[in-house]
């Protein structure tokens, strides 16, 4: 019996608010995806994040996705049929760790705290153009929790891009 407890009031006493990675994908569903074969960085993007190592990382895993999907990059002064923009931000979130544990039996009473912690989410934002008409045509967009550490976060952007192109329209 005191086992069941002791294991109970473990599993009370912490309370942790886990923010998993989101990624979500939308496109043109009347779009011939087959038709594009080429693809090009546009220049007009006023909302591009500069000098991040972040954005060079997910410029280059955008890259390597579009190619293994086929298309072949090209100049933007080249006629490409697809325009390529990605946009990031942060923002900082407050997340709350809650403790505690209730009174058993005959002992009565309890304690909790719940403390608050800062955390940064980043936000990566993939849109892809026709060049033509100048409409979106697919919009790829990843959230998650920023870490300290640079390297767990250029993994993190490699794998939300994985995500976002394993979502291409199928031809």
């Amino acid at each position: 019996m005191k086992a069941k407890l002791a294991l109970c009031a473990m599993v009370c006493i912490t309370s942790v608010a886990v923010i998993a990675q989101q990624v979500s994908v939308n496109y043109n569903q009347s779009q011939n995806f087959a038709q594009y074969h080429t693809y090009a960085w546009g220049s007009s993007n006023a909302n591009q994040v500069k000098n991040s190592i972040l954005a060079q990382v997910a410029m280059q895993h955008i890259d390597t996705a579009l190619q293994a999907k086929g298309l072949r990059k090209v100049n933007e002064d080249q006629n490409p049929d697809l325009l390529v923009t990605e946009n990031g931000g942060m923002k900082q979130e407050t997340s709350y760790t809650a403790m505690g544990m209730g009174g058993f039996g005959r002992f009565g009473g309890g304690f909790g705290t719940i403390t608050p912690e800062q955390n940064v989410v980043g936000t990566l934002i993939v849109d892809l153009d026709d060049a033509k008409t100048k409409s979106l045509v697919w919009r790829g967009i990843a959230q998650n929790t920023l870490d300290n550490s640079g390297n767990k976060n250029q993994k993190m952007v490699q794998k939300a891009i994985e995500k976002m192109f394993k979502k291409w329209p199928k031809q």
